[in-house]
């Protein structure tokens, strides 16, 4: 058998393979770096997160200690190359208030008509005078609220000298009366200054207490000063009044505070301090004073009272056929939208 060197042929197509192959290496090794420096040199744009996001997702709630907690946000399993372009946030445009009294009227006018029940207001601006009302003369259940023109009438005649406020009361069982107050949960017999009793009536809206100082002045007295102050609804045995009347009491309660600030104070501060702050008062700044006093009975929520804004003004709202809720809501609403009008037609 003859024997033949092939092996020793093919050696050189071999070396010829094997450098062929590192030449191919080599290029590709070439063509990365190329690819390389152009995605270096190209002009890439980075969008930053807006303030308060988390830049890898979610969003950033603070804590309070200066730090904060990232809320993370499902992410998606494989993520798009294309950088996206951020969405414009829509612009709010605000509610423009009304530009004089009258739109100011129609407004609210078009917002009681609204809710379930019946509603009379009257607004009195103490500065200028503007005054505006909507169902101000019909009648209401006064309920509480006439205990702001007792109160009146009580601190008059203390200022003129007539009753001393340290003079005694005695609680009697002809002044008990149900319902709010402290005095009810006394004994019969216990003695009281006619300062206390006002105070009582006015910040508890306590019954005994303004049955007491009734005793004291005399309801036909009271009555008569109702009248003489403007008064269009006689104020009898089913306790009605009217928007419009309660407005003129409180009114002359300003008056009569600018005249005697250190006695008739008393009674402001005590409206001040009342334990009842979820209408007039509920969605005005916390720094304005609100002298108000409160009414409520079956199917009714009112209040009147003394706004001392910049320009101090008097407001009363009353209601009938209402749920207490949702009446010291929109008593609310009525009365921010006229605080908010005067602040921005200055």
């Amino acid at each position: 058998m003859i024997k033949t060197n092939r092996h020793k042929k093919r050696r050189p197509v071999k070396i010829i393979l094997f450098a062929v192959m590192f030449a191919a290496i080599v290029f590709a090794i070439i063509l990365c770096m190329n690819d390389r420096t152009e995605t270096n040199g190209r002009n890439v744009t980075v969008i930053t997160p807006p303030e308060g996001t988390n830049p890898n997702g979610g969003t950033s709630e603070h804590t309070g200690n200066g730090t904060s907690a990232i809320t993370p946000v499902a992410t998606p399993a494989q993520e798009s190359t294309h950088i996206p372009t951020q969405t414009p946030v829509p612009t709010l445009t605000p509610t423009p208030f009304p530009r004089d009294m009258e739109g100011l009227k129609k407004e609210i006018e078009d917002y009681i008509l609204e809710q379930p029940g019946k509603y009379g207001l009257y607004f009195i601006n103490l500065v200028n005078g503007d005054e505006f009302g909507i169902n101000d003369k019909d009648e209401f259940i006064a309920a509480s609220t006439t205990k702001l023109p007792m109160n009146l009438l009580l601190y008059k005649k203390i200022a003129s000298g007539e009753i001393d406020p340290d003079s005694i009361l005695t609680y009697l069982e002809e002044d008990f009366e149900p319902g709010s107050g402290v005095v009810q949960k006394s004994e019969y017999g216990t003695e009281y200054t006619v300062r206390e009793i006002a105070r009582l009536s006015i910040v508890y809206s306590d019954n005994c207490a303004i049955n007491m100082i009734i005793r004291l002045l005399g309801i036909d007295n009271i009555r008569n000063c109702m009248q003489e102050l403007g008064g269009t609804i006689y104020y009898g045995r089913r306790h009605r009044s009217c928007p419009y009347d309660l407005a003129l009491y409180t009114r002359e309660l300003y008056c009569f505070y600018i005249e005697f600030p250190e006695i008739a104070g008393i009674l402001i501060e005590d409206l001040q301090n009342t334990m009842w702050n979820d209408r007039i008062n509920k969605y005005l700044p916390e720094g304005v004073k609100v002298s108000h006093k409160i009414g409520t009975f079956e199917g009714v929520c009112n209040d009147v009272g003394i706004i001392f804004a910049d320009e101090p003004y008097v407001l009363a709202v009353m209601s009938d056929g209402v749920e207490y809720a949702a009446a010291a809501d929109v008593i609310g609403e009525i009365s921010k939208k006229i605080y908010y009008y005067l602040e921005n037609s200055r």
